[in-house]
């Protein structure tokens, strides 16, 4: 409900021009409302078409695509939420519910130690986050960097050049880890396979034998693009071809 609650809010703020967008909104929050869910996920993505997209819009459609138990779309929405806001816990949570219900159960290669440190420290925040995180740093730093320079006082200028050295440091990882988001939100290697079931091919030809099978659902990175057929992989590193319509990018 809160997100339906903020999806409200943010079209209320603009002008005449997106009067159409906000009504969609409205309408498709209605229709929810009155458990019509296949409605309410045409208009939400008519709003989607029309250029608009935030973490509650598609939360939101993939609600109620899981509604419908189309779980592929499900799953691929929430992927996008999850993009925008990589912290909320209800698209967390409802991800997690929609993979529970996919056919595949693909093990993934298990992070080191020090890769899974890594991914947790940057998915904390998005990229604007990280973003103003660094501002903030780098304020401090040439706050008492200014100190440092101007202090007579040996022991303050001590504290603060090694303090300002330290923001310096929390700086240039708050950059590091806004880059990687943003990496991370603008890749388009990630997909989710849309069609009931598909054999993914040793070859981009459709006499070629079939490697293994995938259904509705399942993440993929796509490797490689030949015409009508794109070049997948799993988490478990099983490489395949398949057509390029059994699946959409996130």
């Amino acid at each position: 409900m809160k997100h339906l609650i903020l999806l409200i809010f943010l079209f209320a703020f603009f002008d005449a021009h997106t009067t159409q967008p906000h009504t969609l909104i409205e309408q498709a929050n209605e229709a929810y409302s009155r458990s019509e869910y296949s409605f309410a996920a045409e208009l939400y993505q008519q709003v989607i078409e029309q250029g608009w997209e935030s973490a509650d819009l598609y939360y939101n459609l993939g609600n109620a695509y899981f509604k419908i138990n189309r779980l592929g779309k499900a799953i691929l929405n929430y992927e996008r939420a999850l993009r925008l806001r990589p912290n909320d816990e209800d698209i967390q949570y409802n991800l997690h519910v929609a993979r529970n219900r996919i056919v595949d159960r693909i093990e993934k290669r298990p992070l080191l130690f020090y890769e899974k440190w890594w991914r947790n420290a940057y998915m904390m925040q998005s990229a604007t986050g990280w973003g103003i995180t660094g501002i903030v740093f780098l304020t401090l730093f040439l706050l008492l960097t200014s100190f440092f320079l101007f202090s007579r006082t040996r022991g303050i200028k001590k504290i603060s050049f090694y303090t300002a050295l330290l923001f310096l440091i929390f700086t240039a990882l708050s950059l590091i880890f806004a880059q990687k988001q943003y990496n991370r939100l603008t890749a388009d290697d990630q997909a989710i396979i849309l069609s009931p079931r598909v054999a993914a091919k040793s070859s981009p030809t459709v006499q070629s034998p079939d490697l293994f099978l995938m259904h509705e659902g399942t993440k993929v990175q796509i490797r490689n693009t030949l015409g009508e057929w794109v070049e997948i992989r799993l988490p478990d590193g099983n490489v395949g071809w398949i057509k390029k319509e059994t699946l959409e990018v996130i």
